[in-house]
Parts: structure tokens; sequence; C-alpha cells
């Protein structure tokens, strides 16, 4: 079946139909889906630039550029002798950026960081191997689609996550306090849902890190379980972060 990506391919391949050398034609194609590549990601790295992640705009760029190129290199870089799989380098771009992607997540107590950043540069990649595949169109309504999920997602994700907030309470390391916080939050019926200990120091001394996911879907419960564990425990310090 004929599509608009090998219509446009065909021209270009062709030498705008016999306008100029097929070799110049399938240069300037080559060049235009690496630009293409580029200006696409461009704006899920904006994205992840303007929020502050490791991965910025520079990162999504080589990832989208790098998999055009290598996709390139599979199409027309093994044309002598032979048969040829050009979705055999694709494939090893696809477990390949696996590595990188790993290396933008962090976790740190119940809080883990970067999933989202690893999965653009997932899908960066998938993108530049759309591009220079030839599957302009693709790589274009994924692209919006992508950057829709980014941002009009982000305002649902936020609702979300304000009602599993996490409570970070530091108290002295031999200070056992989690009978107490059980007990205070079965009163106002909130769920533990996941619990991180960690041992650290506080002001030279050795103190226990307590951080404790919770859910509750009335902020005025929230603040008067928070208030009762305050009061009770005495803890050295506490506080409340949303969800990430």
């Amino acid at each position: 079946m004929t599509t608009l990506d090998n219509l446009i391919t065909n021209w270009f391949n062709s030498g705008f139909n016999g306008a100029i050398a097929e070799w110049a034609g399938n240069l300037i194609l080559i060049f235009l889906s690496l630009l293409l590549a580029l200006v696409l990601v461009s704006f899920i790295g904006l994205e992840r630039e303007y929020h502050g992640h490791a991965a910025g705009l520079r990162t999504h760029l080589l990832v989208s550029l790098g998999s055009a190129v290598i996709m390139i290199v599979s199409i027309y870089g093994f044309v002598q002798g032979g048969t040829r799989d050009p979705a055999r380098l694709a494939a090893q771009v696809v477990s390949g950026i696996g590595f990188l992607g790993a290396g933008t997540i962090v976790q740190t107590g119940t809080d883990v960081k970067g999933l989202t950043t690893a999965t653009t540069l997932w899908i960066s990649m998938a993108i530049g191997l759309a591009c220079g595949s030839g599957n302009f169109i693709l790589a274009i309504i994924g692209t919006v689609l992508v950057f829709l999920a980014l941002v009009s997602m982000k305002r649902a994700e936020k609702i979300v996550q304000r009602k599993n907030p996490i409570i970070t309470i530091v108290v002295p390391s031999d200070k056992p306090i989690m009978k107490e916080v059980v007990q205070i939050s079965q009163r106002y019926g909130i769920t533990l849902r996941e619990t991180y200990t960690e041992l650290v120091s506080y002001e030279e001394n050795s103190a226990l890190r307590i951080e404790i996911r919770v859910t509750c879907n009335n902020p005025q419960i929230l603040t008067n379980f928070v208030d009762e564990v305050r009061f009770t425990i005495r803890p050295l310090e506490l506080k409340v972060s949303s969800a990430s």
C-alpha cells in the first residue's frame, strides 16, 4: 500500500522526478530526516529542561539524532552483496537505550524520581528511528501525543498525588514510634501504604528517618493527623511532601 511517507521518500530518491541527480535527492532526504528528528524531539527536551531534569534538551536531541543516524546507516550503509535486514541495528538501539534511561532513575526512600525522563529518552529514540526510516507522519503524530501527555496530564497527576503524600519523621534512633503512628492513623482512617526507614546523622547524633506514604482524601484530616503525630511523638523533624 502506498502511503504519504512512501510518496515523499520516492520523490526525494528519484531526484524530484528527475529534476536533479538521484544521489542529490537522497542526500537532501537524509538531511531533512535528521533535521526533523531534532525539531520534533526538541519539544520533548525543552519540557524536561524547563522542569529542571538532569536529562534535558541536549540529551534528548542527541538520543534522537543518534537513533536516526543508526537507522539511516542500517538502510543505506550495507548495500554491497548478500541480504540485509535494516531492523537489526534498530533492535540494538531499542535495547541499548535502556542503559541510558536507567541512569536517570533515582530512588530515595519511598520516592522514585526519573521514571518519566527515562521514558521520554526512550520515546525520543523511537521518534529518531521513525524519522530515519522515513516514517515521518508516525514521528509527527507520536511527538504530538507525547507532548500532550507531558503537559496536559501533569495537572491531573498532581491532583492524584496530593491524595498520597509522603510524611517524613526524624526521631532519635532509640525511640520506636511506629506503634503510635499506626494507632493515630487508624483513628483518623488514614491508610499507611509504604514505609521506609533509614539511620541518619542529625545534629551530630544518631537518628532514625522514617518516610511513610499515606492515602488521605481529606486535607483537613491529614493536617489533624500530622498535628497529633507531632504532639504525641515530639519528633526532631516532621514534614509532608507530595508524592513524585
